[in-house]
């Protein structure tokens, strides 16, 4: 980095927008300045050292048979360096003897004007144009030597480099061409080569891929000087010429399956002849936003053309997003290799950070723990941990970042003598604090609308003065059903443990002045929240934060309400449940101390004079078949409590000894005590409802009234154990349970019965 002094910087060297494209520059916005290459800083990371281990061990194979063909996928979020290790891979391969090697560096839906403007091969130079034409001429070669050979035993005709055919083996011929010992054109002109061999080869090797005739034919209009000038204009996507046309090349190469065609039959060549040939695609997810029939055809497409590569000797590198790999089905998966990128850790972004600026390697033990502090200069250990907290380790924002406070922290010269921790901070919040409070709740205005939210009349709890929360806005209660409360509460960044302990105070005291099984938080936040600090948020808010985006966030918005609507339902469910056992244990203890003075007393009783000496309900005006089903349960009831009685009691026959109550049948004997309470109540109100009702027709409220009595007594007997009462007698009598479970349906269906009746 250029610097008058030890201690003083100039010139912005990080990038204002760090963006790569594959080959030899990168487009980064800005140019770059001395002693500092915006275009080409370099970390070391496993991820690369993986990706250029499998390039290397590519370009060394020659197995027997032919190079083993090879499909990579760099997969990875946006920012993480997919297309820095592609353009790393270009730059190593593209020199005077690497590979012949095809570059997209962005597919377009118009795929033939990305053919013909955007993609780069070996047409773009004449060394690469030379050099497939000397690979066509050696695949002619190839592939007539290897049809003579399988046709004729006989001696072969003509010269080739002053040695008689005749004398040499075809097996030999072809290794000849293979490694340049025998000139290929002679040997083309003696063994009288016919145009048709070449197609007959690609019909049977190409057929199931594409349309082979038109690149066999020209292919051998190639070698042609009269037509070659033509030939390459076709195949770099213009329209064929006339003399072309009346040779049945008739349309251009355009579209996405001809360009996929092209692209494979010219690999295709390279890996007949046992030469490696590569095609980089960097963001291949730019399809997910084609039209649905552009998209599957792409798909369905670059599938045949990774099989192509994997199965002819080919080396295929394309990098894209996870939910781009995604789109491909699961039998591409399987034939690709997978690297996925990593975030930097600390030591990473230190290293990135001093490649930018020249710091120069990092400071080992010896020179001290000063020296190791200030590392890279200017930004120093404590900025450079900062930065990848909040960047979350992805090297485009840790670039962006840089680049703004490295503006914060120069003085009116231009110079810069220390990039702090707090020019970090205020950067972070600079470039995502960029939306404006009112957009974002004008996009949750129309998220509301959107799914027809129910805006509370009445805030719940009063909105406070703006300076004790700040920043903090509760933009809306909403009230999903009567008095539950989602809180959408907007905030904008939240970086450091002071914005999460205020945010969680403020969300604290809302709930705390509701109940807490009826108050919800939604927490948006307008800029950026770092990894750890939303799952500090998660823990204390109970729901994750989400983070304001352009795009759907509307839709984003509802799913995230709904989900916390459901959530609002089941807590009030548990909480009406813990009410209502709450209620059922404190009875469970009253009859328990009952049964304690019971048991005390019970074994001067005789078990028959207990239940005698029971209460028995009152005559009532229901109807006869409604009274004889009360009846019946309170017998099958008080023979529960008779047999649990004397259980308890530790009565038994001569011929046992007797038992000893245990916890489960105390139990039991306070459930079945409890049952009959509820019960004798629910023929009081069914009694009470039948004596108001209109004869013959009541009114609905009326009904209403006696679906509630039914209800409540139906949900008492839900959540009591009332299969530990256990069975009356004999196998075919109903149970004291089945009894009482069943009871509410019959009562009111007699109930309704008899009103009804004329």
């Amino acid at each position: 980095m250029a610097a008058s002094s030890a201690d003083t910087w100039y010139s912005n060297p990080f990038p204002l927008v760090p963006v790569v494209r594959l080959g030899p520059s990168a487009d980064l916005g800005e140019a770059p300045v001395e002693a500092a290459d915006s275009g080409n800083a370099h970390v070391a990371t496993q991820f690369l050292g993986d990706l250029e281990g499998l390039v290397r061990d590519y370009l060394r194979d020659r197995a027997r048979g032919g190079r083993r063909g090879r499909a990579i996928a760099v997969v990875g979020e946006f920012g993480l360096g997919k297309s820095h290790a592609a353009r790393e891979i270009c730059n190593r391969l593209a020199r005077p003897d690497g590979p012949a090697m095809w570059i997209v560096d962005e597919p377009v839906q118009d795929f033939g004007r990305m053919y013909r403007d955007r993609l780069r091969g070996p047409a773009d130079t004449p060394e690469g144009r030379a050099a497939f034409e000397e690979l066509v001429r050696d695949y002619y070669a190839y592939v007539t030597a290897a049809r003579v050979g399988e046709q004729s035993s006989d001696s072969r005709p003509g010269r080739a480099d002053d040695i008689p055919l005749g004398d040499i083996a075809l097996d030999d011929i072809a290794t000849g061409l293979r490694d340049r010992v025998l000139d290929p054109d002679k040997v083309v002109s003696a063994l009288r080569y016919d145009p048709e061999v070449m197609h007959a080869d690609l019909r049977v090797t190409l057929g199931e891929v594409t349309e082979h005739r038109r690149f066999a034919t020209a292919f051998a209009l190639l070698q042609d000087p009269r037509f070659s000038s033509m030939v390459w204009a076709w195949l770099t996507g213009d329209e064929p010429a006339p003399q072309l046309r009346e040779r049945g090349i008739k349309d251009a190469v355009t579209g996405i399956d001809p360009v996929f065609d092209a692209l494979a039959v010219q690999g295709f060549l390279h890996g007949r002849v046992g030469k490696p040939y590569v095609l980089l695609i960097d963001s291949l997810e730019k399809v997910l936003d084609w039209p649905e029939d552009s998209r599957r055809t792409f798909v369905d497409a670059f599938e045949r053309l990774v099989n192509v590569y994997v199965s002819r000797g080919g080396l295929l590198v394309f990098c894209t997003s996870p939910s781009g790999l995604n789109a491909f089905r699961p039998s591409l998966h399987e034939r690709v290799v997978q690297l996925w990128p990593n975030r930097f850790t600390a030591e990473l972004t230190a290293d990135l950070v001093a490649e930018y600026i020249g710091s120069g390697a990092r400071p080992g033990p010896d020179l001290g723990a000063g020296a190791i502090e200030r590392w890279p200069a200017p930004f120093g250990s404590e900025s450079v941990a900062l930065l990848r907290e909040l960047t979350g380790g992805v090297p485009r924002e840790i670039l962006k970042t840089c680049h703004h406070a490295w503006q914060l922290s120069e003085d009116g010269g231009g110079a810069v003598r220390e990039v702090t921790a707090a020019s970090v901070l205020r950067a972070v919040r600079d470039l995502h604090d960029n939306v404006s409070e009112d957009q974002v709740l004008s996009t949750i205005h129309d998220a509301l609308a959107l799914g027809q939210w129910r805006i509370a009349s009445v805030d719940p709890v009063p909105a406070r003065g703006p300076a004790a929360d700040g920043p903090l806005v509760v933009a809306y209660w909403l009230e999903p059903f009567p008095n539950a409360y989602i809180a959408i509460v907007v905030t904008p960044s939240v970086l450091v443990a002071d914005d999460q302990e205020r945010i969680t105070a403020r969300v604290r005291a809302l709930r705390g002045a509701l109940h807490p099984a009826r108050a919800e938080v939604l927490l948006v936040v307008n800029g950026l929240v770092s990894r750890t600090m939303r799952d500090r948020l998660a823990r204390s808010l109970g729901s994750q934060p989400l983070l304001y985006r352009p795009g759907d966030f509307e839709g984003a918005v509802n799913e995230a309400l709904d989900r916390l609507r459901a959530r609002l339902t089941q807590l009030r469910q548990e909480a009406d449940l813990a009410e209502l056992t709450s209620e059922l244990r404190g009875a469970l203890g009253e009859h328990s101390s009952q049964l304690g003075r019971l048991r005390r007393t019970v074994s001067d009783l005789a078990r028959r004079d207990l239940v005698a000496a029971a209460p028995g309900p009152a005559r009532t005006a229901l109807p006869e078949p409604v009274e004889g089903r009360f009846e019946e349960v309170f017998s099958l009831l008080d023979a529960a409590v008779e047999r649990l009685a004397g259980r308890s009691s530790g009565g038994g026959t001569g011929e046992s000894p007797p038992l000893r109550a245990g916890r489960a049948d105390l139990t039991a004997l306070g459930c079945a005590t409890l049952v009959r309470q509820l019960t004798e109540r629910f023929r009081t109100g069914a009694d009470a409802w039948f004596r108001a009702a209109s004869p013959g027709a009541p009114s609905e409220e009326q009904w209403a009234g006696l679906r509630r009595v039914c209800r409540e007594y139906e949900t008492a007997v839900e959540v009591l154990p009332v299969q530990s009462l256990g069975s009356s007698g004999p196998a075919h009598r109903p149970s004291a349970a089945r009894a009482v479970e069943a009871l509410a349906d019959e009562v009111w269906g007699g109930l309704v019965s008899a009103v009804r009746a004329p």
